[in-house]
């Protein structure tokens, strides 16, 4: 029963790369957006750690394992104007169910006004967009393999949306290295139901990730490559109306699709500095959001990211700064609490 089980698992699993996916623009964006302070220090993508950390489990659900258990996460990220983003996570160990997790995603767009075609003031209306996944995970030899549910919503001015999809990942330890290697495809799935009856389609942002983590062996950094949106081949948005530039003999030249470029775009750095088992400072570089994001006047830290994290016994406190524009980037703030160690044995 138990290899029927791991044979279905790897034929839906890589039935599911032969999808035709649809990323860009989906109405579901929300969903590949880093969730925690440690990831977003690492560039916004990861999915080849697995520690004690809960939050990585919306990273790669492979990750959960039992050091989790009885642990929660949460994490507070302001964005752009009077948004806020708010995940919550729990893990925990049982004897039938074996590891499991539950992760909760909350983008609150705030209050906006509502106008009518003359831009009038007419009221203000509420938006919002939430999900929630459960998911559990199994050794499988030397892999880890993980799957969760995940169900999704989005409110505006009273319409609902809803979606439905899961999330695959394999993790690796090798025995004797620090190196681990990890590989998941989020978001398969497809919307239940849509703002109208329509037929416009609203694709869910899906996104097969791969990465490593190696830790090198006489200093105190462990150094992260993830490679993500691994189904979409070409990754690179050429401005058609984009005025070029003049080559030395005064010929204008346009941007043009690069394989380097095509390459560099898909890949995500990050690297912690583990100064003490009380202390990380974390760095982080995403190429992609970087050009995509850069204004005509300079990048400034565009697609960098500063963290850094203080760990005590019950509690570890995470913070970054993620650069999205120069004018400013964006904050999150996580707190992974043992739950254990707040509760007094009898």
């Amino acid at each position: 029963m138990a290899q029927t089980k791991g044979t279905l698992f790897f034929l839906f699993f890589f039935a599911a790369s032969a999808l035709k996916a649809q990323n860009f623009g989906s109405s579901y964006d929300f969903l590949i957006k880093e969730t925690n302070a440690r990831v977003a220090a690492l560039g916004g993508q990861n999915v080849s750690l697995r520690d004690d950390d809960v939050q990585l489990t919306n990273g790669n659900p492979a990750a959960v394992n039992s050091t989790m258990a009885r642990t929660a996460g949460f994490t507070v990220n302001p964005t752009l104007g009077s948004m806020v983003q708010y995940n919550l996570a729990y893990a925990d160990s049982l004897k039938k169910l074996g590891n499991i997790f539950f992760n909760m995603q909350f983008l609150d767009y705030g209050k906006m006004a509502e106008r009518d075609a003359s831009g009038i003031k007419t009221g203000d209306f509420n938006a919002s967009q939430y999900a929630f996944s459960v998911g559990t995970g199994r050794k499988k030899g030397n892999f880890h393999l993980g799957a969760a549910m995940k169900f999704s919503g989005f409110q505006i001015q009273g319409n609902q949306s809803y979606a439905l999809m899961f999330d695959m990942g394999m993790f690796y330890q090798h025995p004797r290295k620090s190196v681990s290697y990890g590989l998941a495809m989020k978001n398969i799935g497809g919307t239940l139901k849509k703002f109208d009856n329509s037929d416009q389609k609203m694709p869910v942002p899906f996104n097969i990730q791969a990465g490593m983590t190696y830790k090198l062996e006489h200093m105190p950094l462990r150094i992260s490559v993830t490679a993500f949106y691994l189904q979409e081949t070409n990754i690179q948005y050429v401005d058609p109306n984009a005025p070029g530039t003049l080559d030395p003999n005064g010929v204008l030249v346009k941007e043009k699709r690069k394989i380097t470029e095509q390459i560099a775009r898909h890949l995500n750095l990050g690297g912690e500095f583990m100064f003490h088992k009380s202390f990380h400072l974390r760095v982080g570089y995403n190429h992609l959001r970087r050009k995509e994001l850069r204004p005509d006047a300079g990048a400034g830290l565009t697609g960098f990211s500063l963290g850094c994290m203080i760990n005590t016994k019950p509690i570890n406190l995470s913070y970054t700064y993620s650069g999205w524009q120069t004018s400013g980037g964006l904050h999150f703030i996580s707190l992974n609490c043992r739950l254990a160690n707040f509760i007094t044995k009898s």
